[in-house]
């Protein structure tokens, strides 16, 4: 059971207190089916005995069914407040996981894969949620009503209730023993098939023209399938052992009857009619401890997943000292050096500084490290060695965000989600300045596009900006940096996929914007010499630089 205090552990303080509230009502949902139990036995015994009370048996069966819907509507109420909190939990945890995988950072996100990381928030917290401890507490519930139910026939016979518990005690052993690595293994095949299933699927949406042009959805497909079929195999093992519950419990349940009747004594006839009373209870209460055994060692891994999510000993907390971070200088760069985890350097010993108001230019083969360089300016990576100074303060974690409000980044694919042309333009701003839009989009050159829109600024762009040209997508990218007016605007290969009109016409914009924010730094990564013709200098990274 040391899976419990792991649970506890990834309780808040205030979700432990709302959790003892809920066992209580647990114990409390249990102690009312064994009072809606009880009440049935005077009925039954009146029954028994000849029921010749036919007035008394009348006046018992109303009392039973005032007992039972009095029980049955505070039973309700608890299992609504139960399942407010599993739901709670459900929310609290996936948005923690959420935070915290993009806390971690862009290495963390590179090599985890996105897929794996929304199917992770999305369905490992729900999983844990309802596939793990909403089955615990049905657990709970009914391992308290079957030791009530015990207590009173041991009361009542205890020697009986002592032959009948030893009969089927070992067959419920046996099938918890057998089950509990069986079901964790199935649960975590389903898992890593899963994963797989969101990585394709997610793969295959993503890279449309190129499947098609080449033919290769049929590639696709088949690892779709592969990954079905493994889901399909790891489910229909669990669902088998899921399934040998019902026949353990009416076995058990059969197997207790035959040693009343050969072994019983005293009035066997009541006592058989008082464990049949039980059992009406008790079947259904075994059956799910047993399945939900089964299901707790199935979700086992979100355990594993949850922890290690959530977990970060090397996290601390960033205080900055400063409340705004001054640029009126320079960006110096100090024998800067950086190693990926996986051993590759790709920078050694760079130095540079690049003066405010400079349109610096970047170049280089493939490998030499420029957008490394980017990501390193941006803190989005932490230097191996060396420096990055704004004026004279070297740039930190702790700075980083008061940097990148200074800071505009354009990538090779601008990032557009499915909303309007304001709202991503106005990217996180939950109160959109829309004379600020218009004026961004005019010195970005898109006013006159913007007339042929019927909704203006409220067009909805589509996925990924399937609305929009490459050409309108960087200009929107570039619109964007300029909203929240920026100091340095940074250019990754953001016009390296255009075709050559376009690229021009990009290029022209930015030196429009130069001439209109003579401030403005901008650094752009490009491979064509035509990108980085307005530049006022070029710095190429070569070997020896890296």
């Amino acid at each position: 059971m040391f899976f419990l205090k792991r649970i506890y552990r990834l309780l808040l303080l205030e979700e432990r207190k709302v959790g003892k509230k809920v066992v209580a009502a647990v114990f409390f949902s249990a102690l009312l089916d064994f009072v809606g139990l009880a009440a049935l036995l005077p009925v039954l015994y009146i029954l028994l005995e000849g029921g010749e009370n036919h007035r008394a048996a009348i006046y018992f069966c109303l009392f039973a069914v005032g007992v039972i819907l009095f029980k049955s509507t505070l039973i309700v109420s608890f299992s609504r407040f139960q399942n407010c909190y599993l739901l709670s939990l459900y929310k609290r945890l996936s948005f923690s996981l959420f935070s915290s995988y993009y806390r971690k950072g862009l290495l963390f996100i590179r090599e985890q894969g996105s897929s794996r990381l929304g199917h992770e928030v999305t369905y490992m917290c729900f999983a844990f949620s309802q596939n793990m401890l909403a089955p615990l507490l049905r657990m709970a519930g009914d391992g308290l009503l079957i030791a009530m139910v015990t207590l009173a026939l041991l009361v009542y016979d205890w020697q009986t209730v002592l032959i009948l518990y030893i009969s089927f005690l070992p067959v419920m052993g046996l099938y918890v023993w057998g089950v509990r690595k069986r079901a964790r293994k199935y649960g975590e095949q389903e898992l890593r098939a899963k994963r797989r299933q969101a990585k394709v699927v997610n793969d295959t949406f993503r890279g449309f023209q190129e499947l098609e042009v080449n033919g290769a959805f049929s590639t696709q497909q088949a690892s779709f399938l592969e990954g079905m079929d493994e889901v399909a195999h790891s489910r229909v093992k669990l669902d088998t052992i899921m399934r040998v519950p019902v026949f353990l419990s009416e076995l058990s349940v059969i197997l207790g009857l035959t040693i009343l009747v050969v072994f019983g004594t005293g009035d066997v006839k009541v006592l058989v009619g008082v464990f049949a009373v039980a059992a009406f209870r008790l079947l259904p209460a075994v059956r799910v401890m047993l399945s939900g055994w089964t299901q707790v060692q199935n979700a086992l891994y979100c355990l594993d997943v949850l922890e290690e999510g959530l977990e970060d000993p090397d996290e601390k907390e960033v205080v900055c000292s400063l409340e705004e971070l001054p640029f009126e200088k320079e960006i110096r760069i100090c024998g800067l050096s950086y190693i990926y985890p996986n051993g590759e350097e790709v920078l050694k010993n760079f130095d540079e500084s690049i003066r405010k108001g400079e349109y610096v230019g970047f170049c280089g083969y493939s490998g030499a490290g420029k957008s490394t360089l980017f990501n390193l300016l941006l803190g989005f990576l932490n230097p191996t060695d060396g420096k990055i100074c704004i004026d004279r303060t070297v740039l930190t974690p702790e700075i980083q965000p008061l940097w990148l409000q200074k800071v505009g980044y354009v990538p090779q694919e601008v990032f557009i989600f499915q909303g309007t042309l304001a709202e991503n333009i106005a990217l996180g701003c939950k109160e959109i300045d829309r004379d600020r839009v218009l004026q961004v989009l005019e010195q970005v050159s898109l006013g006159k596009w913007l007339q042929t829109l019927d909704d203006g600024i409220d067009t909805v762009l589509g996925e990924a900006g399937g609305r929009l040209s490459g050409g309108q997508k960087q200009r929107v990218g570039i619109a964007r940096a300029l909203y929240k007016n920026i100091d340095v605007l940074l250019l990754d290969e953001a016009t390296s996929a255009l075709d050559n009109k376009t690229e021009r016409e990009v290029n022209e914009t930015l030196y429009q914007l130069k001439q209109t924010y003579e401030q403005l730094t901008i650094l752009s990564i490009a491979h064509r010499e035509s990108s980085l013709a307005y530049c006022d200098r070029i710095i190429t990274l070569k070997d020896d630089d890296e």
